[in-house]
């Protein structure tokens, strides 16, 4: 994953995209993680369309959908998502994205839990948020409204202002109080968990096996492999990554010939063939669909995926509207972080040693 400082009336924005096939034989099972290290307990970012490999990584990640659909399997469920809709994905959660739409603008935070527990936040780590605007109503989305603005705060920065670091680590904080202190949670299933470790790691296994061949193998060569039946396998592939084994072979093949197409001199003809697309038709078709444009013109930079993921001006300027619009809020998102709201006055008290009670 590659980022840059997008500079906008005065504001900056952390741009996140993605090269085809760059996540694999990352850390953490594909997934670059930037967040946590020892000064970085979080990482805010924004991008395009892109589908992003199956992954997990210890942060628990917040992502709003500014605008257009953006689908995500989380730990096997199908989420289908719209613009102002919000989900947490918790910590080591396996997810993926299998679909954007081509105009899809998405805000994501990163939050190191463990963190966050130590400063001050007790089980922070140890929750399982509930987080899911798609699933509730429109009170719900007016509760977390807050959220929004404390994310799009810290995907914007100030330039020129020396004290901006504190100023999004203070947000940060804030963030992490207000899901602390507003979403939520339900404590986490260990056999669950145990579950989904199994599955994730052969899902893992699979998608390695298929990255490693020249020649996708059939799946029940795999599940023969593997030890399992066929129909347990597929189901299995096909539920943690919403799209089925045949047709995830046949993506990959498809950014194989993308990252291709933008770095290599090879004709048209020749990249096809180097990824097994014997028939011309098909391989425009399916290359079309995939990437809304011919194999010539995302040559050419028209293609919508891979690195176009990174924004345009137009997507930065509207990203940056949006943003704003959302970070108005700060105010109320402060107080409910705080917890100094209508419903948080009543246990308002002096610290000792200015509390007479305390004396």
């Amino acid at each position: 994953m590659l980022t840059e400082r997008c500079l906008h009336g005065g504001r900056e924005m952390n741009i996140a995209y993605l090269r085809p096939g760059e996540l694999r034989g990352k850390q953490d099972a594909g997934f670059e993680s930037h967040a946590p290290t020892a000064t970085r307990h979080f990482w805010a970012f924004v991008h395009g369309a892109i589908d992003v490999p199956y992954h997990w990584h210890r942060e628990m990640e917040i992502l709003l959908v500014l605008r257009g659909r953006f689908r995500l399997v989380v730990d096997g469920q199908v989420c289908e998502m719209n613009q102002d809709d919000v989900i947490v994905i918790n910590s080591d959660v396996p997810h993926n994205s299998t679909s954007v739409s081509r105009d899809a603008l998405i805000c994501g935070v990163h939050l190191d839990a463990a963190y966050f527990e130590r400063l001050g936040l007790p089980g922070f780590s140890s929750r399982h948020y509930l987080c899911r605007t798609f699933l509730h109503g429109r009170s719900f989305m007016n509760r977390i409204a807050p959220m929004k603005a404390l994310m799009a705060r810290l995907v914007l920065d100030q330039t020129g202002h020396p004290e901006e670091m504190m100023v999004r680590d203070t947000i940060a904080n804030l963030l992490a109080c207000f899901v602390y202190r507003a979403i939520p949670w339900e404590k986490p299933d260990g056999g669950a968990a145990q579950l989904r470790s199994a599955s994730r790691n052969r899902i893992l296994k699979i998608m390695d096996t298929v990255g490693e061949q020249q020649d996708n193998q059939s799946l029940s060569e795999i599940a023969a492999t593997e030890g399992l039946t066929l129909s347990h396998i597929s189901r299995l592939f096909k539920r943690h990554l919403g799209i089925g084994y045949r047709d995830y072979c046949q993506n990959q093949r498809l950014d194989t010939a993308a990252h291709e197409l933008r770095i290599t001199d090879h004709t048209i003809s020749v990249i096809m063939e180097r990824n097994s697309f014997g028939n011309p038709a098909v391989f425009y078709n399916k290359f079309r669909a995939r990437f809304g444009c011919s194999p010539a013109e995302f040559r050419r930079g028209q293609g919508l995926r891979g690195a176009k993921s990174k924004l345009t001006e137009e997507d930065a300027s509207e990203t940056l509207r949006i943003l704003t619009h959302h970070a108005a809020e700060i105010g109320r998102a402060a107080e409910v972080s705080v917890g100094i709201g209508l419903a948080g006055r009543r246990q308002v008290t002096l610290r000792a040693p200015y509390n007479a009670s305390a004396r």
